[in-house]
């Protein structure tokens, strides 16, 4: 059976950010998978045009597909690379599965974000996986802050970041903040004031953008030279700033995560309704 997995991500017109942030997960994966075809395909079709006026051809998931059926693939799994169980995925999901069925395609597999189950029943904690793999290993001091950026969306997946943030705070980790750069929270939210959780407010706060790639986010809205940056306002407010100029994709705990999903999808865990609960009657 001629397999493949198609690794998908949002994308980025930012060459480094593609060398450093986007390629070692493929490359990992790869290494993980070595009997697949393993392939990259970018979401975002403002990017995947620029890209292809730069002469830079890169597939979007609809053509990566259909290129695997037209060289007869029978099983393709595909991981994408997104934060949040939000609009993209919503939408690249139902792109992905309206090629089942088609050609010698037997069997589409779709992997979840980073962030998508929270531990309930025998689904596993994405969340404590992300804080134990990644934030707890950037190892910042309890008397300092550590701030995590996200990029935020319009749809209910956006509750992820305050569910992330519950999470952290639970574990005790109330040194941490998250936020988004366009939905809630805002910095006024969990930021501006930082003292409102337990009284204590850090001189410095390590700024990491929670986002795939160090791109242009990163370069602008969280780093930049603007009034409105993250870093701007949080020195406006009289914090010392530490930047980590770096994706999440260059991390070896991240990309383990994607890896382990892509698993998880290909084994066709937690498709079905959890073994306990009863069995919804055929009723129209």
């Amino acid at each position: 059976m001629k397999q493949a997995v198609l690794v998908v991500a949002f994308g980025t017109t930012v060459p480094t950010a593609r060398i450093n942030q986007i390629d070692p997960v493929v490359d990992f994966i790869k290494k993980e998978f070595k009997d697949y075809e393993v392939r990259l395909a970018f979401t975002s079709r403002i990017i995947v045009k620029r890209l292809r006026e730069r002469g830079e051809e890169i597939d979007t998931e609809q053509s990566a597909i259909e290129a695997l059926i037209a060289e007869d693939y029978e099983s393709i799994a595909v991981q994408p690379l997104h934060m949040i169980g939000g609009e993209e995925f919503d939408k690249l999901k139902a792109n992905i599965m309206a090629y089942e069925g088609q050609g010698s395609l037997k069997h589409i597999a779709m992997g979840r974000p980073l962030l998508y189950f929270i531990g309930q029943e025998e689904r596993p904690d994405d969340y404590e996986a992300l804080i134990e793999n990644f934030i707890k290993k950037l190892n910042v001091p309890a008397e300092e802050g550590l701030l995590l950026v996200g990029h935020g969306g319009m749809s209910v997946g956006n509750s992820a970041y305050a569910a992330l943030q519950l999470k952290l705070w639970r574990a005790g980790h109330t040194n941490v903040r998250v936020t988004t750069l366009e939905c809630f929270p805002e910095l006024e939210d969990t930021v501006i004031p930082w003292e409102w959780l337990d009284g204590k407010r850090p001189g410095r706060i390590q700024v990491h953008p929670l986002l795939l790639v160090a791109g242009d986010h990163a370069l602008n809205d969280i780093f930049g030279d603007e009034d409105d940056s993250v870093q701007s306002m949080l020195e406006e407010a009289g914090f010392e700033v530490v930047r980590h100029l770096k994706g999440l994709g260059e991390y070896r705990g991240v990309q383990e995560i994607f890896a382990d999903h892509l698993k998880d999808a290909m084994a066709g865990r937690y498709e079905k309704r959890s073994s306990h609960r009863p069995s919804i009657p055929k009723i129209k």
